[in-house]
């Protein structure tokens, strides 16, 4: 499964292609987690890691975690859903709520859609704690669908700079497209843990 964003007249959207349990499929990502059942050997990373839009971002953010040596397949879904909230939090913390970055709106249109954006990433950051807490009792399936919510919240974020005159680029938006990259590895991580369950 991969979470990709299509640009589409100036707005992004998350496809998420369906959860494809095929044999082969299954047997493959059963074979890497049975290889690697702690990714100390990174197998599993890389495995992970190869499926995404950004192999090269999804493999540095993963082996560079000090909690990534010591995760299962079940860990390193919860480390992924960790990644997100951490990073939800931060661009909360940091840019949207710090005073110094709240005031450089060069406008009223800045500053509504800063606050729109200041929405969402809450929502976003409530979707993301209910995932982890999904992930916790293993209902991966409701995990799929906080974290798919959670990522379109990004987007929204997005696009508000996009859709109506003066269009502009989001002082967000390299924080939007981190918080959907890492959507996507919690969608492969989990993908691959219910193909590799019989």
């Amino acid at each position: 499964m991969a979470l990709t964003i299509v640009s589409q007249r100036c707005c992004f959207v998350v496809v998420a292609a369906t959860l494809m349990l095929g044999s082969s499929a299954a047997a493959a990502a059963a074979t890497v987690v049975d290889l690697a059942t702690n990714v100390n050997n990174k197998a599993l990373v890389d495995y992970i890691c190869k499926q995404a839009e950004s192999y090269d971002f999804c493999f540095s953010i993963l082996s560079r975690d000090v909690r990534t040596p010591s995760a299962d397949i079940h860990g390193l879904s919860l480390l992924s859903i960790a990644l997100s909230i951490d990073q939800v939090s931060d661009t909360i913390d940091q840019k949207i709520d710090h005073p110094t970055f709240s005031h450089a709106a060069a406008d009223h249109v800045d500053k509504d859609r800063m606050d729109a954006c200041k929405s969402d990433y809450e929502k976003a950051l409530t979707m993301f704690l209910r995932a982890y807490d999904a992930c916790s009792r293993r209902s991966y399936w409701e995990v799929i669908d906080l974290v798919k919510y959670g990522a379109n919240k990004a987007i929204d974020c997005e696009n508000i700079y996009r859709r109506h005159d003066p269009m502009r680029v989001s002082p967000i938006s390299g924080d939007n497209h981190k918080l959907i990259r890492l959507a996507e590895i919690t969608l492969i991580v989990i993908d691959t843990l219910l193909r590799s369950t019989p």
